[in-house]
């Protein structure tokens, strides 16, 4: 299951892995509030490594317009937090972030959530790895035209959408996503052009629509505690389900069962195909039909 200790963990931080930026710091409110913000453009970078922890507020992250590498700007209570950067030039880790003032208190979350917000734009032609990990609030995550290799979004108790709205430049190897007590909602995967798709869910409501431009064979296993799953495939994609269930609803609209299996009509003659592995414990699991 999914790490669901994120909004209780004194460290905030926003890692991405670049090339040293430039930040400046202004008052947002007399009081408490404060916005830090820090941008660079892109030379030669050639791969990044990039990794978002983000505990409590508003998140979103977007391609950036050429020519910057980044651009992030974040508002934060500085009653409660300390601004952290670090920059290692060896690994090419930059870190952005914020520090609990009192750790053992650790942070007021519900105060948190309602006001910090944080944005992110990502340079879209280099290659990279993208960790994302997101506490309790609300994420708008649009990584669609980037150049992703490998993703991991991990997020709490929160709300959680995840779009690809055009291709990945790149092939990637892999999109890893975990939810907690949450509702998540992933829209456009076959643009991702991922291999290998994995989502593991505690408890809510979850959506993976798996639309979009496929080029490739993929599998895809996904683990649902309690909850409502439902799952969008195209009508031209070859489907596999193979499901292990208790005391869970399984509308296998469009499937024909073969064996411990279920495929779909066009399977032997689709030109792409992607195999799921369901195991649900309670709960409903639903099938949409869309065009791409």
């Amino acid at each position: 299951m999914p790490d669901r200790g994120l909004g209780r963990r004194a460290l905030l931080a926003l890692v991405l892995a670049t090339g040293a930026g430039c930040g400046s710091a202004d008052a947002s409110d007399a009081q408490s509030w404060r916005t830090v913000s820090s941008s660079r453009q892109k030379w030669d970078e050639k791969a990044l490594d990039v990794k978002v922890e983000y505990g409590a507020g508003r998140l979103t992250v977007a391609p950036a317009d050429r020519p910057l590498l980044y651009q992030f700007q974040m508002r934060y209570d500085e009653g409660q937090v300390v601004p952290v950067t670090e920059y290692d030039r060896e690994t090419g880790k930059l870190r952005l972030g914020m520090e609990s003032r009192d750790r053992e208190r650790g942070l007021r979350v519900n105060r948190v959530r309602n006001e910090s917000r944080a944005d992110l734009h990502l340079a879209r032609d280099v290659p990279m790895d993208l960790r994302l990990e997101f506490g309790a609030g609300q994420a708008e995550l649009d990584l669609g035209g980037l150049s992703m290799r490998r993703l991991r979004v991990s997020t709490g108790a929160s709300e959680t959408r995840l779009t690809f709205r055009s291709a990945n430049l790149v092939q990637a190897e892999s999109v890893r996503m975990e939810a907690g007590a949450a509702r998540f909602e992933a829209v456009g995967l076959g643009n991702a052009r991922a291999e290998r798709f994995e989502f593991q869910g505690g408890v809510g409501e979850t959506v993976l629509d798996f639309g979009g431009a496929w080029d490739r064979n993929a599998t895809a296993k996904v683990s649902m505690g309690i909850g409502a799953l439902r799952l969008r495939f195209p009508r031209d994609l070859g489907v596999r389900i193979v499901k292990d269930s208790f005391l869970t609803r399984f509308d296998g609209s469009g499937l024909v069962k073969r064996g411990g299996a279920y495929y779909s009509r066009n399977w032997e003659s689709a030109p792409n195909r992607l195999t799921v592995e369901v195991d649900a414990a309670l709960g409903s699991i639903d099938i949409d039909w869309i065009d791409r």
